[in-house]
């Protein structure tokens, strides 16, 4: 049996103590009046740091047809010449991409006609790995000849949620799911960051004679951003405008006094 889905993706980052993962979705190109000027700044912001890194994480193009909420007549390409301007607009950052997901507009496409143009994506990006349906990421960096792993979990995402907070809880049960150390969910076009902290048990230096103790393990939360101007079904549906971007997430290992050992240390901005 094929187990691919199962495969995790891995990266060696140790030379970085402090790394960056800026999550890229929803550009939908195609659609009217992409603000490219707010995509180019991000693929820029990436280019020029050697730490920061992106996973695509699905609706890259817009691709509307007859059936989709997308009106089919306004866009303004077909899904290659969408497809073309996606693969120049990353072509800066191809060696920077750890993952490409699928998000619902190819994956509309390809129900219809078997074209998956996430899949082309991440071939013409070098060969990225491709987990349509999610997948998972490990980043390895280390700080004083030591080592650490963080691990993401990312997936487009699913639904029509319309408040903050049904957002923000598709984010969290994600933690249902999979136990990994952060989670990015796009699809909604809504920025969002939460942390939460879920006590561990101690896992090495265990004891039978003397105390051994929990420890808090953080879990961040990552709604990203989309890149659609506040028109067509957007605003014919009655969702709110929201900024366009998406956040920014810092990953640091620092060294941890009283326990003789270095932590993962995770925040976002947006």
């Amino acid at each position: 049996m094929n187990e691919y889905y199962k495969q995790v993706v891995l990266k060696d980052l140790s030379q970085y103590s402090v790394v960056y993962l800026v999550p890229l979705s929803d550009f939908h190109i195609g659609s009217k009046d992409p603000p490219l000027d707010k995509i180019n700044g991000y693929i820029d912001w990436i280019k020029d740091h050697d730490n920061a890194f992106t996973i695509l994480n699905g609706d890259m193009i817009n691709g509307a047809t007859k059936e989709t909420a997308s009106e089919l007549f306004d866009d303004l390409t077909t899904p290659d010449s969408a497809h073309e301007m996606v693969r120049k607009l990353l072509m800066p950052i191809k060696d920077k991409v750890l993952m490409v997901t699928r998000g619902n507009h190819e994956e509309a496409i390809f129900r219809r006609v078997g074209a998956d143009y996430s899949a082309r994506l991440a071939y013409d990006l070098g060969d990225v790995p491709y987990h349509p349906d999610g997948g998972m990421v490990g980043l390895r960096l280390g700080y004083s000849k030591q080592t650490r792993l963080c691990w993401i979990y990312a997936i487009h995402g699913w639904g029509g949620a319309r408040t903050i907070g049904a957002k923000v809880k598709k984010a969290q049960d994600l933690s249902l799911v999979a136990d990994v150390d952060i989670y990015i969910l796009s699809h909604d076009h809504t920025e969002n960051l939460n942390r939460g902290n879920v006590m561990t048990p101690p896992r090495s230096k265990l004891s039978f004679t003397r105390p051994c103790y929990w420890t808090n393990k953080r879990k961040l939360y990552v709604n990203t951003g989309g890149f659609v101007p506040y028109a067509g079904y957007v605003k014919r549906k009655g969702y709110t405008p929201q900024d366009l971007g998406t956040p920014r997430i810092r990953i640091e290992v620092k060294w941890n006094e009283p326990g003789g050992n270095i932590e993962l240390d995770l925040h976002a901005s947006i």
